[in-house]
């Protein structure tokens, strides 16, 4: 890094503080956002929504967040402006009424809204989970009737994880905002159907299920995971995780 003190900041004006201002001008963001994008599949390191474009003056449902607040530093910190490990891109969370897809994508209530929104500055490096830093497995149980988030308790256990804070992650995220839950419902409802078809036609349930699977638990050729990949994960049952361990 050519200024490894510099600040994500523009106009730093705080005397005690260390290192030049990080002009993030509109291609050096816009190039960071696609690349953790990229990173990501282009869900929303929180929620899992898929991150929309917008064009024409629409504003993407897309912004890239700082997990610990990139606040200005004193000397001998981390810098956590410029630290990469601290990136993460994420939804709007429901506050921008300009965003792509406002009809979804945007709520009038702020109680309702998520992820970095009510976040804010707070610093949460240990009361939430750090997307970058869980296992690669799915701690969380989903409920198609609402759409509803929950934490796997037996999972979590067995693995280690602190059940409290795996339950802060979904509070302070606001992870059940019923704009999250309608949209996580629709993805079980069409899940359902599918597999209710294929029973129709003679398959098991193990055997649709693992159809599905294969079909979509798999990145696009724009290299996108599924929207709400760990719904579709959960309720795909083993035969997700078999897919994902062996991909046909």
């Amino acid at each position: 890094m050519v200024n490894p003190d510099a600040l994500w900041d523009k106009g730093c004006k705080n005397s005690g503080l260390i290192g030049e201002t990080f002009r993030c001008c509109a291609t050096r963001y816009h190039e960071t956002q696609q690349q953790l994008r990229t990173d990501q599949g282009n869900l929303c390191a929180y929620c899992e929504q898929d991150l929309l474009s917008g064009t024409n003056g629409i504003l993407d449902d897309c912004r890239i967040e700082h997990f610990h607040p990139k606040s200005r530093r004193k000397l001998g910190e981390v810098n956590w402006g410029l630290n990469w490990a601290n990136l993460l891109v994420v939804c709007c969370g429901g506050n921008q009424r300009k965003v792509v897809d406002p009809e979804n994508r945007f709520d009038t209530r702020p109680e309702n809204y998520s992820c970095d929104v009510l976040k804010g500055d707070k610093i949460l490096d240990t009361i939430v989970f750090n997307p970058l830093n869980l296992p690669d497995i799915n701690i969380w149980k989903f409920y198609r009737s609402t759409g509803l988030i929950d934490v796997d308790e037996s999972i979590c256990t067995a693995r280690g994880l602190d059940v409290k804070m795996a339950r802060q992650t979904v509070k302070e995220l606001n992870l059940n905002s019923p704009r999250i839950m309608r949209a996580r419902k629709a993805i079980l409802d069409n899940l359902n159907s599918r597999i209710t078809e294929r029973l129709k036609s003679g398959e098991t349930v193990e055997e649709a299920r693992r159809v599905l699977a294969a079909s979509v638990l798999r990145k696009n050729r724009a290299g996108d995971w599924p929207s709400f990949f760990s719904t579709t994960r959960f309720y795909l049952g083993q035969q997700a995780e078999q897919i994902l361990v062996h991909p046909l």
